[in-house]
């Protein structure tokens, strides 16, 4: 708790970002130096960095967060937590704290972006809902930004999948914004998580939007927009994306629809046409298999070998060439559905089990 309450402090400052704090991690290896009162506190902070540092490290402030977080069942993550997203911590300005409703699990590494426009047509809704569907019934993670529009549609179709989806708010956990979006709200907390970098009470001022994209292609191995203009900030999320390494793909929409102009700019200028979630699977095959190859399953790391030849292996024994459908495997296994959906599509593309029409498994 210590180690967290000095990076929430250091996150407190004014203009404290992450390469202020690489240089402090330098010289300061144990963090809880900062509380001691023979810390001496470093030549290149100002008068007014150091003032504020003295003010907050004497305070009681963190410990009121923390209750007032404890209250609405929020917790806090800091950079150097245990739990922090590994996706996340990867790119150039990973969030210091993150408040988190919900809770992250290891197959959340595996996880596509689905952004886009806040006012989409109907085609839009449709096949965003589709796409975040059709990924999360294969184990992938869906993220997205809690807004109106095709952000909404992306989390409830995860959701209806019986998936995982992570919101990012461009607010205070406890400010939910926009309103209509509380009964999704909590259902993305049993489903998965919202988070923010945002202390409780943040309002959802404009600037902090852009900002919050970079947490979102920071979540993701890729990021999917669905209808976006060309002043879009779906497009922010894009470039983020791109220019942390990761997979920028876009759904192609009529050339006269201004909702569309930005999606199909993407595609000219280099992101990934999908039509349809195979599409991105296919692509981030490599990447997912080395992710779940990773991952525990049933409290064991899980290889190609051992799935074949494991006679005792539940999964394996259920599936036979009689098709059977997620949820009659998920009572036949009693497996944790999003790491169930994770084994599913690793043993898919592996070539052990294959999905046949109306979405159910048999083995190869």
């Amino acid at each position: 708790m210590e180690l967290q309450k000095a990076v929430w402090t250091l996150n407190q400052l004014p203009d404290f970002g992450i390469q202020k704090f690489k240089r402090l991690r330098e010289t300061v290896r144990d963090l809880n130096q900062l509380f001691d009162p023979q810390f001496r506190i470093p030549s290149e902070w100002t008068a007014d960095l150091s003032s504020k540092f003295q003010e907050l490290s004497t305070s009681d402030k963190f410990e009121q967060e923390i209750d007032k977080c404890r209250k609405a069942g929020i917790r806090i993550l800091s950079l150097l937590d245990p739990e922090y997203p590994k996706n996340l911590s990867a790119v150039y300005d990973p969030p210091l704290i993150l408040y988190i409703k919900g809770n992250f699990i290891p197959e959340d590494e595996v996880a596509i972006a689905v952004v886009g426009s806040r006012h989409p047509t109907t085609y839009g809704i449709r096949i965003a809902n589709r796409l975040a569907r059709e990924l999360a019934e294969k184990g992938v993670t869906v993220v997205s930004g809690f807004a109106r529009g095709i952000d909404g549609q992306a989390h409830r179709g995860a959701i209806s999948a019986k998936g995982r989806t992570i919101a990012v708010l461009g607010s205070g956990l406890d400010v939910i914004y926009p309103k209509e979006h509380e009964l999704l709200f909590e259902e993305i907390s049993e489903h998965g998580a919202l988070i923010s970098e945002f202390p409780l009470g943040t309002p959802p001022q404009a600037f902090n939007f852009p900002k919050r994209n970079r947490i979102i292609s920071g979540l993701a191995r890729g990021v999917l927009v669905v209808e976006a203009s060309q002043k879009s900030g779906s497009l922010i999320t894009a470039r983020l994306a791109a220019e942390e390494g990761r997979e920028v793909y876009s759904v192609p929409g009529p050339i006269d629809s201004i909702v569309s102009s930005g999606t199909n700019q993407l595609i000219q200028t280099g992101a990934k046409l999908v039509m349809q979630a195979e599409n991105i699977l296919e692509d981030l095959a490599p990447q997912i298999r080395a992710s779940l190859d990773s991952l525990e399953v049933s409290s064991e790391k899980v290889t190609a070998e051992s799935k074949i030849s494991n006679v005792e292996d539940p999964l394996l024994k259920l599936l036979t060439n009689q098709p059977l459908s997620f949820d009659e495997i998920a009572v036949g296994v009693s497996q944790n559905p999003a790491q169930l959906r994770s084994r599913l599509t690793y043993l898919e593309l592996e070539g052990i089990v294959k999905r046949v029409f109306g979405g159910r498994y048999v083995r190869s």
